[in-house]
């Protein structure tokens, strides 16, 4: 049994000069997507899990615009998070429930308080949005809606495909930033989700 051990602790660094081989499929996908926005040094082409080798070209795309969408999303709610810390909206969230907007608490305590007609509000206006003017990219650029850049439509293709570029990377960094937030509200022991129960 000494002598098997003994074998396997010898073999074991000598398996890390042997080159990896990658599947061809994905070898493949990265050759075309050398020159896709989005992949920057030091990952280069990041896909480990080896999704990109799945699905068609429009599956990809479709990932890619998804993407996009996420970090948009959470590029706003990072904002989202940080303003309220020092800022509110001066009048009432609802009127009805008298129910101030100075009088909402900051971060996850937040979502037991907006009443559900507010909720119902966001969702429809995502909905309009995915349904409308997000629905289908606008050019041969994923993720580019025809929205105007700070009031100017970029004519430029390399001005814009760095842009889109840029957006994107930020996207992935909102991402995990409002995502580090969450955690932090969450396992701080402040936070009360569900009131009346131990859920924190």
């Amino acid at each position: 049994m000494a002598r098997l051990l003994a074998a396997v602790a010898l073999l074991a660094p000598a398996t890390g000069f042997v080159a990896p081989v990658a599947p061809a499929s994905s070898s493949a996908l990265r050759a075309d997507a050398s020159g896709m926005d989005g992949i920057q040094a030091p990952t280069g082409f990041f896909d480990p899990l080896g999704l990109a080798a799945k699905g068609s070209a429009e599956d990809f795309e479709r990932r890619r615009i998804t993407e996009l969408k996420h970090g948009r999303v959470a590029m706003a709610g990072f904002v989202g998070y940080l303003v309220p810390e020092v800022y509110k909206w001066p009048g009432y969230l609802s009127p009805t429930n008298d129910l101030k907007f100075e009088d909402v608490p900051n971060g996850l305590n937040a979502l037991p308080v907006v009443p559900g007609l507010g909720w119902f509000q966001m969702i429809m206006v995502v909905g309009w949005l995915e349904a409308g003017p997000f629905a289908a990219t606008r050019s041969e650029f994923a993720g580019d809606f025809g929205w105007p850049y700070f009031g100017k439509q970029i004519q430029s293709a390399e001005e814009k495909k760095s842009k889109l570029n840029m957006e994107l990377q930020n996207g992935r960094a909102a991402m995990f930033g409002v995502l580090g937030l969450i955690m932090q509200d969450a396992v701080n022991g402040e936070v009360t989700i569900f009131p009346g129960t131990d859920i924190a």
